[in-house]
């Protein structure tokens, strides 16, 4: 159906980008990219909100986002609204094709159902 971006995507790495895109946007339905590429004083203070009992948030230079390897997507549901139920069709469907692909990994194993990394990123980080 359709991708929005509300990230740079050239701060994604190249490959990890074209995968998300090419999932996203072949998809039945409609996805938000809220997150993207972070700094490591984005992500310190993401984890510090962790810390204080927020969302899950790695330490920085933990975090797949911080390599460019990691995006958070959110589902559009047929009203315009952010859907966050994981067990609505659009993220089962979501699941699926994360599952069969060969370079991507969901974060709903660990947690965080809304995030998308390279498969093993930390063996694909660059600085």
């Amino acid at each position: 159906m359709s991708v929005i971006y509300q990230i740079n995507r050239k701060l994604l790495q190249p490959q990890f980008d074209l995968d998300t895109y090419t999932v996203l946007a072949n998809s039945p339905f409609k996805w938000i990219v809220t997150w993207g590429f972070r700094t490591l004083e984005e992500q310190a203070k993401l984890h510090d909100i962790y810390l204080h009992g927020g969302p899950l948030a790695a330490p920085p230079g933990e975090s797949a986002h911080n390599f460019g390897l990691a995006i958070d997507v959110v589902l559009i549901d047929k009203d315009g609204h952010w859907n966050y139920n994981t067990f609505s069709l659009g993220w089962i469907w979501l699941f699926a094709k994360i599952l069969n692909h060969p370079r991507l990994h969901s974060g709903k194993g660990f947690g965080d159902a809304d995030h998308i990394e390279r498969y093993k990123w930390y063996l694909h980080k660059v600085a």
